[in-house]
């Protein structure tokens, strides 16, 4: 068999990523008569496999098989069967197996571990086990080949533990790529008494120092927040590496250890932006967003870029501080700096302008928007509802069915609110009677919650009792019966108010609240000795109504 030129080798090699280059190198090798071997094929078809379009490796193979008498090789069918992994086309992957089982190719090792990755990442599970039983020798790539093939699949991670059981067992040895596998399926099995026995194993066999897999090891420890394994491993690596050190940073965020993950990233010299990210939004994720935005000021400072996870944490922080007049600046630095503007950018533009008060702004960006998804649509309804608008709230809800979006349990919620903001009994009537009736999203507590509370405020005080009997179970009904109490002595209903404050008194709620709320309706009702009786009922159980207390931040914009 010919041999590939010598000059088509390193112009595959430097042309792997550009499709265009690659074309012209292969019309290159066709009209220079270079494609009389299959060496060449294989080549053409590996750097279009590897390469943004590799469904035209399957184009090129299509095309040697057809127009020439040259036969496939071992090499020419894992680069296929790559691409058919990367495309996710099952039915070709299948079609390729069949020609390697008619050429004779089957019991090749090469092409056995790329069908059992190819079957694995199309979650066809039992092919790809049957394919690695029913082989003689297996070599360690084939066992990591199968042990890949279960790494996708949440119900088959256990399957994992047992294949390595095995592999050990048989004393087929492992390598860094087993033990990465292994841990990273520890990780989103979240069983840190397996990884711990990993660990020591790791130790054992002498892979000690490998920093992919310490900092395998290091995520599993702080996945389930076990930070003193944590810290005495990433001891013992000394600086490790900025991965290291951002999983770090983030389980001590998720621990609510600030403090530590401050102690750590300080140390960092030279910081990514993943690490920045994460201490921002660490702070933000434990109440602290004044310090993430003081952070973010850092960071631009030391001249690092922000991305788009930047600028929604900065918002965010803006929306929980109602600072507009930095959120008006993060809206413009966007523009200036060039972020990705993304949904989840726009929705929390569209947030923190609503959070505000600017409720004009976050719709102008709304109807801009090329793509909303059911939490924009959700986010500008509930904007609508607290700022009074609730017939534009049930347009707006009206109008996501028209454009095909679904609502979910929390844009039944917005709309809900905001019907019962602005009183509008037969638009609440007819969300919850949808939600009833569709079935597709089921009413909860909180979706009755807010029908009761719109029926109390418009004085429909029987619909409402009836309505708690019905849909809220009795553990969960003090809030309701709170609200109707309150609308019963609004609109001077005291026949429903005595036996709603029955109730209230039989679930026996240890919260002044209830008290303060009983006492004052038997005081409209003029029923002083019921007033009393409370009174002391507050002062036995050593019930005292909170103190009324206010304050201002005097230093809220930065």
């Amino acid at each position: 068999m010919s041999c590939c030129p010598s000059f088509l080798l390193p112009l595959l090699k430097q042309h792997a990523g550009s499709t265009r280059q690659l074309s012209q190198i292969f019309a290159q090798a066709i009209t220079t008569a270079l494609t009389h071997s299959t060496l060449t094929w294989n080549f053409i078809i590996r750097a279009y496999a590897k390469s943004p379009t590799p469904i035209k490796a399957i184009i090129v193979y299509n095309h040697f098989v057809k127009s020439t008498s040259l036969i496939p090789d071992n090499h020419t069918f894992p680069a296929l069967l790559s691409a058919c992994s990367f495309l996710h086309s099952l039915s070709k992957g299948r079609e390729i197996h069949g020609c390697v089982s008619k050429i004779g190719l089957a019991s090749d090792m090469y092409i056995q571990n790329a069908l059992i990755h190819m079957y694995g990442v199309m979650a066809e599970l039992n092919d790809a086990r049957r394919l690695f039983d029913l082989m003689g020798v297996k070599a360690l790539t084939t066992w990591n080949s199968m042990l890949q093939a279960h790494i996708g699949h949440p119900a088959s991670h256990v399957e994992v533990m047992i294949l390595f059981k095995e592999m050990v067992g048989g004393g087929i040895g492992v390598d860094d790529i087993t033990l990465l596998i292994i841990m990273s399926t520890c990780c989103q099995l979240g069983t840190v008494e397996y990884g711990k026995m990993i660990h020591v194993f790791v130790l054992k066999m002498g892979f000690i120092g490998k920093v992919k897999l310490e900092n395998s090891l290091l995520k599993l420890y702080a996945k389930v927040l076990d930070m003193d394994s944590a810290s005495r491993l990433f001891a013992e690596m000394g600086s490790g590496d900025v991965v290291s050190n951002t999983i770090m940073v983030n389980g001590y965020v998720d621990s609510g250890l600030m403090d530590m993950a401050f102690e750590v990233f300080e140390r960092v010299v030279e910081k990514d932006l993943v690490i920045w990210n994460s201490m921002i939004g660490g702070y933000m994720k434990t109440g602290q967003p004044k310090k993430a935005l003081e952070l973010f000021q850092i960071m631009e400072m030391d001249g690092v870029a922000s991305d788009e996870t930047t600028v929604v944490v900065a918002l965010s922080a803006c929306t929980s501080l109602s600072n507009f007049t930095f959120g008006k600046f993060m809206h413009q630095f966007i523009y200036r700096r060039n972020i990705k503007i993304d949904v989840f950018v726009e929705t929390a533009l569209i947030d923190m302008y609503i959070k505000c008060g600017s409720m004009k702004e976050a719709v102008q960006i709304f109807f801009k928007m090329k793509n909303r998804d059911v939490f924009t649509w959700t986010t500008v309804i509930m904007g609508l509802g607290t700022h009074g608008y609730g017939k534009d709230a049930v347009r707006l809800f009206l109008q996501m069915h028209t454009d095909g979006v679904e609502p979910n349990e929390a844009t039944f919620v917005a709309v809900l609110t905001a019907c019962s903001r602005s009183g509008l009994i037969n638009e609440g009537r007819y969300c919850i009677n949808q939600m009833i009736e569709v079935g597709q999203v089921v009413p909860k507590i909180e979706h009755f919650g807010c029908v009761i509370d719109l029926l109390s405020r418009a004085g429909l005080v029987l619909e409402a009792k009836e309505l708690i009997k019905i849909a809220i179970p009795i553990e969960s009904r003090t809030t309701a019966y709170k609200a109707l109490l309150s609308a019963c002595v609004s609109h001077g209903d005291l026949g429903t108010g005595e036996v709603v404050a029955k109730e209230l008194m039989k679930m026996g709620s240890d919260g002044h609240g209830v008290y303060v709320l009983l006492s004052n309706f038997y005081a409209v009702a003029g029923k002083w000795d019921a007033v009393e009786e409370i009174r002391r009922t507050m002062k036995v159980l050593d019930i005292r109504k909170d103190v009324g207390m206010s304050f201002i931040d005097m230093k809220a914009d930065l």
